[in-house]
C-alpha cells in the first residue's frame, strides 16, 4: 500500500476546480452549548487545543513589522474558560508553537535568532526540562542554488524569521517540522525519554525539502502584517495522527520561494518544476520514511495557512489571488484535500476578500473551516483593510460550501484562527478589534487585538 500511494502521490498534481462560490443563504446560529467564553484584551488567540484540564491556548500580541517577533505566550484555561496558568518565554527567545499531550503536559518550541529549544511543561505550565534541538546534519543538507538569497548554514531557523517551527503530538512524543538557516525543511520525531521522564531522544530525522534560495518580501508603506503574508512562504506546517503518521506542507511563491523547482530537481520529479504557486504536501510513515509528495497547483499567487491530517487525506486551507480587481476584492479563500482517490482544490468566494486559517474534519465526511472575510487589499500591493468579518463555513466532503455559520463579530479586523473538537461540539479561537496594515502608521497603540475562545455546538447535518 505504501508503494502504491507513493507512486500515485508523486505523479498527481491537483488542478483547479473553479469557483465554488457561496450561494448567499443567511448564516445560521448554532444552538447553545456548555459555556466556554474566554476573552483576553490585547492578546489574539492563534491556536487552541483541548487538554484533560480544559483548553491550551497560544496567544499573540500584535506587533509592528519593525519589532522582533512573534510575541506569544501559553495560557491554560479550565473547562469554563477561566485562566489556570500562563507561560511566557525567557528573554531572548520567541515562543513559536506548542503540542498538547494526552497526559496534560505540553511541549513548546522556543526560537532565538539561530537556535531552537523544546521545553516540556507540566499540567500547571511549570517547566520540566529543556531540550536544545541540535542537528549536525543541517549545515550539509543539499542546497539548490536558484539565485542570491540570505542563508546561514549554522542556524536552525531561517535568517528572515524565527517563525518557522511547528509541532504535532504523537501520544507523549512530539514531531517537529522546521525550516533551517539553509532553508531546508526537516522533520524529526522526538521520543519522550521514559527513565525519569526528563528528556527527549531523536527517534528519526527526515529531509522533507532541500535547501533553496528564498527571498524576503517587503512593503513600501504600512506597519502591520495583517495575515502574516510577508513571511507566509517561509512557514512550515505539520500534523500527525495517533499512529505516528505525519504530513508536512510548505508553500511556494514565484521568485521568493521556488520550492517546486528545487523539489523536482532534488527528488527527480520533473512534473513539479513547471509549478510556481501552491503547496507541496509530503506524507511520512511513522518510521519517518517518505511515502510521497503531492503538489497543489493554485495557478495564481497563494498562501498556505493550515493543514490537518485525517483518515481521508490531508486538508489544506489558505487564500489565493484569483483576480486583480480595482476594488481590492480579488483575494479568495481556498480549500484542498490531498488524497490520490478523493483529492480536490476549490476556490471559495464568500464576501469581498476571503481567507481560511484552519480546518477540521466534521461529521459525514464534511469539514469545518474558519477564517476572515469582507476585507479588501490593495490590488497592486499588500495593504489589507482594517474592517473584516469572522468567517466559519461548514463544507461538504468535496469542499463546496454547505452553509455559513454565524460568529459574533467585534470592531475592526475579525478572524477565526483556530478550530478544535470538544465533547459537545467545537471551540473557536481567534481575535476581534485587530489592526489593518496601516492602522498603526500614525498611532502605534492601534496595533492591538483582542483574543477569544468560544464554544459552539456541532453544526447540524
Amino acid at each position: 500500500m505504501a508503494r502504491l500511494f507513493a507512486a500515485l502521490a508523486a505523479a498527481w498534481l491537483i488542478a483547479s476546480c473553479g469557483g465554488g462560490g457561496y450561494g448567499g443563504s443567511q448564516p445560521q446560529v448554532p444552538p447553545p452549548v456548555t459555556p466556554l467564553d474566554f476573552a483576553d484584551p490585547g492578546m489574539a488567540v492563534v491556536k487552541a487545543r483541548p487538554s484533560p484540564d480544559g483548553v491550551t491556548v497560544l496567544e499573540e500580541k500584535a506587533a509592528s513589522i519593525l519589532e522582533t517577533g512573534p510575541q506569544r505566550r501559553i495560557t491554560l484555561l479550565d473547562g469554563n474558560g477561566v485562566v489556570r496558568a500562563r507561560y511566557s518565554p525567557p528573554q531572548g527567545f520567541s515562543l513559536i508553537d506548542f503540542a498538547q499531550h494526552p497526559s496534560g503536559e505540553i511541549t513548546v518550541a522556543l526560537a532565538s535568532a539561530r537556535t531552537v529549544t523544546l521545553v516540556r511543561l507540566d499540567r500547571a505550565a511549570a517547566r520540566s526540562f529543556d531540550f536544545p534541538l541540535v542537528d549536525a546534519q543541517a549545515p550539509t543538507d543539499p542546497y539548490v542554488i536558484l539565485g542570491d538569497g540570505p542563508h546561514d548554514d549554522t542556524s536552525m531557523v531561517p535568517v528572515l524569521t524565527r517563525d518557522a517551527v511547528r509541532l504535532a503530538p504523537v501520544a507523549e512524543d512530539v514531531v517537529v517540522a522546521l525550516r533551517t538557516g539553509r532553508n531546508a525543511v526537516v522533520a524529526y520525531r522526538l521520543a519522550f525519554a521514559t527513565p525519569g521522564g526528563m528528556g527527549y531522544a531523536v527517534q528519526w530525522r527526515t529531509l522533507v525539502e532541500p535547501g533553496v534560495t528564498m527571498l524576503g518580501i517587503g512593503i513600501t508603506s504600512g506597519t502591520f502584517d495583517t495575515f502574516g503574508q510577508l513571511e507566509n512562504h517561509l512557514h512550515v506546517h505539520v500534523d500527525a495522527d495517533a499512529a505516528g503518521n505525519v504530513a508536512v506542507a510548505v508553500a511556494g511563491k514565484p521568485e521568493a520561494a521556488p520550492i517546486f523547482i528545487a523539489h523536482g530537481v532534488f527528488f527527480h520529479e520533473p512534473q513539479t518544476t513547471s509549478i510556481q504557486s501552491g503547496a507541496l504536501v509530503t506524507r511520512l510513515a511513522s518510521s519517518g520514511q517518505r511515502i510521497g509528495t503531492t503538489a497543489v497547483d493554485t495557478l495564481q499567487v497563494s498562501e498556505l495557512h493550515s493543514i490537518r491530517l485525517h483518515p481521508n487525506g490531508v486538508a489544506l486551507v489558505g487564500r489565493v489571488f484569483s483576480e486583480k480587481r480595482d476594488d481590492g476584492t480579488g483575494w479568495n479563500a481556498y480549500v484542498a484535500n490531498v488524497d490520490p482517490s478523493s483529492g480536490f482544490y476549490r476556490v471559495l468566494d464568500v464576501d469581498a476578500g476571503d481567507v481560511l486559517f484552519d480546518i477540521v474534519r466534521a461529521d459525514a465526511g464534511r469539514y469545518l473551516a474558519g477564517g476572515s472575510t469582507g476585507y479588501t487589499q490593495n490590488p497592486t500591493g499588500a495593504s489589507i483593510s482594517e474592517p473584516s468579518k469572522p468567517l466559519l463555513l461548514l463544507l461538504e466532503a468535496d469542499g463546496s460550501v454547505r452553509r455559513r455559520i454565524d460568529v459574533a463579530a467585534g470592531a475592526r479586523q475579525n478572524q477565526v484562527r483556530s478550530i478544535a473538537a470538544r465533547a459537545e461540539g467545537y471551540f473557536l479561537g481567534g481575535m476581534v478589534n485587530g489592526p489593518g496594515t496601516h492602522s498603526g502608521d500614525s498611532n502605534p497603540a492601534l496595533i492591538s487585538a483582542d483574543g477569544f475562545v468560544r464554544a459552539i455546538a456541532n453544526p447540524a447535518p
